[in-house]
């Protein structure tokens, strides 16, 4: 990265408050401490090093928001499900379908095992990023980068408290379980129309597939 006199900048990626306006932001800190926003045009030289970046004692807190997990990829694992109407179309699969685990596959399908699902799902996502910081992701799409702080729990638990978009997948498949006609079918495609929606035969394995291939920016970029 460089600054407006060509001089070069280098720094590890963190989130920080502006201390003048207070929002949340995304930058460069070096090793002296100095910070420096990323904006967009900016140019950036990433360096592949399996060092760890040493920082300021002050950064270490914020660091976490725009770590990546490294964990091995983990595999969601169970029945698929989904409401057959949307079964046929892409799109709707990849953002309703859920992965029902084997404990609760024998108890009848309701909102609080959806719900659980759909948790999982969104762990499943934030756990398996590995290129881009889940603060980065969250500051693009919702302007939010201060959720990603802490565990993928607390994550989680960010986002559904204060990202209406994550919690209404979940409430509008409750007023499905609740009255399954056209017009609430028409309520979980919206803005599509029933007209538009695709009607492509899938089995089960090939929809669980597409589930383990989704990443964090698709889905959230369908909600």
């Amino acid at each position: 990265m460089t600054n407006r006199k060509e001089t070069p900048f280098s720094g590890t990626v963190t989130a920080r408050n502006c201390p003048t306006c207070g929002h949340h932001e995304i930058g460069l800190v070096s090793e002296n401490g100095v910070f420096r926003p990323l904006k967009t045009g900016t140019r950036v030289l990433i360096m592949d090093d399996n060092e760890p970046v040493q920082t300021p004692l002050q950064v270490e807190e914020v660091r976490a928001t725009c770590e990546t997990t490294e964990k091995p990829s983990q595999t969601l694992e169970g029945r698929y499900w989904i409401p057959e109407p949307l079964k046929g179309d892409r799109q709707m699969r990849l953002k309703y379908g859920v992965v029902i685990s084997e404990e609760t596959e024998s108890v009848p399908l309701n909102r609080h095992i959806y719900e659980s699902a759909y948790l999982r799902k969104l762990q499943f996502l934030i756990e398996n990023e590995m290129y881009v910081p889940i603060a980065v992701i969250l500051d693009r799409f919702f302007v939010a980068p201060h959720l990603a702080s802490g565990e993928t729990r607390d994550v989680i638990t960010n986002m559904w408290e204060e990202l209406e978009e994550i919690r209404q997948p979940v409430e509008r498949i409750q007023q499905w379980f609740e009255k399954p006609d056209e017009k609430t079918l028409q309520l979980l495609i919206q803005p599509g129309t029933l007209e538009n929606l695709e009607n492509t035969p899938i089995s089960d394995e090939e929809a669980l597939k597409e589930q383990n291939a989704l990443t964090l920016e698709e889905f959230l970029d369908l909600l």
